[in-house]
């Protein structure tokens, strides 16, 4: 806890010197502006004193007026530029703080919200969606690495080499503070729109459809040589207005090209802003060696294949955007397309380039997103840095040991932390207790940390060995109105989906599979007494058949039994406490049975009717 109080003071100390720059440097552009102002006076008194005095005299001043103007202007515009850029770096830490302290209010909405599916982990487990895992530790740049993150939370499929590679990345990035402030607030500098790779690579991929064939560069550049000669040669009374013919040529040639010079600059001027991010971020890689980093920068040199490095290629394409875009004054455009075959030249140059990197912009997209990822996972790390990288266990398919697991979603100051470990093979437990215990929240904490555990982050706990698993959930429970589906009928589809895990088309269990790790809550809680013991009783007993391990939580007392009946299964339960009228939890999970219920205690403290 006091590594974390460490971060904590950090963060805040960084804010309050950004506070106190960006009160400086304010106070400076208030001065500038006056400064603007006087300079600006100060040229005008001395460009009109110089005209009186002579039209020679007047210009020189005007220019020197001018130029001083502009400088005085530049270097306001670069004092304003800090001003931003200290605001931005400031947010960022606050959204640090904010993270740290589990503060939803100041954190700011994932990118992606679609809410996941009823039958997924994703739900019960709050891996995604709004106050959700990917929430809080999301700060990707993109959509596209938004996405791929949300995708590794889930857990699914986890390999434990990839783990551990994942691992050592996310170790090394998280000791790089100012490469990963850098990163995002480059993003951040250029637009404060989403990028979206996937219009970038859509714009490369495409550029087959409009095409300018080259011999149009050389037809052009000869008619306006031609003209031009001839025109100067008419200024000079040597030849007639031949000049005139041929610049009618080359405007006929021009204005029927037309049509594709328009869509090939107006493509190129909508995936500008989009572009520019895309390739700000990329140099920025390239600006580090990451000597010290070696698992860091084998996965950097995707981004750099000998002389041909995605920086350079996607500098030169960003140079031609931007002349093209010069041309969209249309004066500017008239006068540059008389004197050169400017729009041809430079969309042939676009082509060509797109031509060249458009085999590339996929892996190098993939790779930018891989490392968004990696980067929110380093920032995660860091801003906790209590929490422990887990062991994936290699002498066993059935371990599950922890060591004060907490859950990452719930403030540090609100948290209960657990031990447990599995004592036996394809270990059943059967967790009872009262009401508001914890043994929800037990269940979600052990799930939400196995899926950041497949993800190669760092989990809320001292200790974590686990095998690898495949998860199954059953927490959240939803009935459909729309759909005319009961609660009941929903929690059965459900568990259902689990039973069909284990068996193929056949009926026999699927060989070479990871185990099954439940987490079943208040099994069939949707139906009466009688019936849910006699259904959760024929549930955990076909559970205990199969190549599975878990958790399932029940207020039926009964299903203590089973620990008799059958010898993987045990009995574990939360524990309360009446203190002065009021219920008292530990939110400790302790082994056996519950020895106590409250229903009917928390109906009477209510002032409900007790008989």
């Amino acid at each position: 806890m006091d590594s974390k109080n460490t971060v904590f003071k950090n963060q805040q100390n960084i804010i309050s010197g950004l506070n106190d720059r960006i009160k400086y440097l304010s106070a400076r552009s208030e001065r500038f502006s006056g400064i603007r102002l006087i300079v600006f006076a100060a040229g005008l008194v001395l460009s009109i004193t110089g005209y009186f005095i002579s039209k020679e005299i007047g210009w020189i001043m005007t220019i020197f007026s001018l130029a001083g103007f502009g400088l005085t202007v530049h270097l306001h515009n670069i004092l304003i530029q800090g001003i931003r850029k200290c605001f931005i770096y400031k947010t960022i830490k606050e959204e640090n703080l904010a993270r740290m302290k589990v503060d939803w209010k100041n954190i700011p909405d994932p990118v992606i919200n679609e809410p996941p599916s009823e039958m997924s982990s994703a739900r019960d487990l709050d891996l995604t969606g709004k106050y959700s895992l990917h929430n809080l530790i999301d700060v990707a740049v993109s959509v596209e690495g938004s996405n791929l993150l949300r995708k590794w939370l889930l857990g699914e499929n986890p390999d434990k080499n990839l783990i551990y590679k994942r691992q050592e990345i996310i170790k090394e990035l998280s000791g790089l503070d100012i490469f990963r402030d850098r990163f995002l607030l480059k993003a951040k500098l250029v637009s404060r729109r989403i990028l979206q790779c996937a219009k970038i690579v859509k714009w490369l991929q495409d550029s087959e459809k409009v095409m300018l064939p080259e011999r149009l560069l050389i037809i052009s550049s000869v008619l306006i040589f031609s003209y031009l000669v001839l025109f100067i040669l008419n200024m000079t009374d040597l030849l007639p207005q031949i000049w005139l013919f041929v610049f009618v040529i080359y405007f006929f040639v021009y204005i029927s090209n037309q049509k594709k010079i328009s869509r090939i600059v107006e493509d190129s001027s909508e995936l500008e802003t989009q572009l520019k991010k895309f390739s700000a971020l990329i140099l920025l890689t390239e600006k580090y060696s990451f000597d010290k980093e070696p698992y860091l920068k084998e996965f950097m040199n995707a981004f750099r294949k000998g002389e041909q490095s995605a920086a350079k290629e996607l500098k030169e394409l960003q140079k031609v955007i931007s002349a093209l875009l010069v041309r969209s004054n249309p004066f500017i455009g008239i006068v540059l397309n008389i004197l050169f075959p400017y729009d041809i030249y430079y969309c042939i140059k676009l082509i060509k380039i797109k031509n060249n990197i458009k085999e590339n912009i996929i892996p190098w997209s993939e790779k930018l997103n891989e490392l968004e990822c990696y980067i929110s996972l380093a920032n995660f790390t860091q801003l906790n840095p209590d929490y422990t990288f887990p062991e994936i266990s290699a002498d066993s398919d059935n371990t599950f040991e922890v060591i004060q697991l907490g859950h990452p979603l719930i403030s540090p100051d609100k948290k209960v932390c657990n031990d447990f470990s599995f004592d036996r093979q394809n270990e059943i437990v059967i967790i009872t207790g009262s009401n508001m215990s914890g043994k929800s929240t037990f269940l979600r904490s052990a799930g939400i940390n196995l899926c950041l555990a497949y993800a190669g982050a760092p989990v809320n706990a001292e200790k974590f060995r686990v095998s690898l698993f495949d998860l199954f959930t059953c927490i959240k429970v939803n009935d459909s109105v729309v759909d005319g589906i009961s609660y009941f009928y929903a929690e059965v589809k459900k568990l259902r989906t689990l039973l069909d895990k284990f068996n193929n088309n056949n009926g026999y269990e699927k060989a070479n599979e990871l185990k099954k790790f439940f987490l079943i809550d208040e099994i069939f809680k949707g139906t009466n007494n009688r019936e849910r013991l006699t259904g959760s009783r024929a549930y955990i007993k076909e559970l205990a058949n199969k190549n599975a391990t878990g958790f399932v939580t029940t207020h039926d007392l009964e299903l203590i039994n089973l620990e008799k009946e059958i010898p993987v299964i045990e009995n574990y339960h939360f524990r309360e406490e009446i203190m002065n009228e009021k219920m008292e939890f530990d939110y400790k999970i302790h082994k056996g049975p519950c020895p106590t219920t409250n229903a009917l205690k928390i109906m009477k403290l209510s002032g409900l009717p007790v008989e």
